[in-house]
């Protein structure tokens, strides 16, 4: 499997095939974004859509964003990432990894399961907390 970065040109056709896939992701818990707030992301070229492809044929869609951090470091997070095949984008991550890295990051960030770190032993697992409070009537 490879990564396949979408140019901004390419956005409309390739976002038709991510969408679906982004929709999964969104759903998911700990996702606090929309399909709707991804794809505003990448209109505005704050974010990059990327398709996981296997051979010829996509399977599964994610979004990247560069963030400045406060120490002046940067960092790419995985905003979302849905498809089919999991097990299989193991090897991708290290492509990200690379592209993140030559865009000066000094860490690759994402949200996920806790039961995640069983197959990314290289990375550590932080706690993402919450509590639903009931709305006052």
């Amino acid at each position: 499997m490879h990564l396949q970065p979408i140019a901004r040109t390419d956005l409309a056709r390739a976002w038709a095939v991510a969408e679906p896939w982004l929709a999964q992701a969104c759903a998911r818990p700990g996702c606090d974004l929309t399909v709707s707030d991804l794809h505003a992301a990448l209109e505005r070229d704050e974010a990059a859509l990327i398709l996981i492809v296997d051979g010829e044929r996509p399977v599964a869609a994610g979004v990247t964003q560069v963030r400045d951090l406060a120490d002046g470091g940067r960092s790419c997070c995985v905003l979302a990432v849905g498809g089919s095949g999991a097990r299989a984008w193991r090897e991708t991550l290290r492509q990200i990894e690379a592209g993140a890295a030559r865009n000066g990051c000094a860490r690759v960030e994402f949200v996920g399961r806790v039961g995640w770190a069983a197959l990314l032993p290289d990375y550590v697992v932080d706690a993402y907390y919450v509590k639903h409070l009931e709305q006052a009537r």
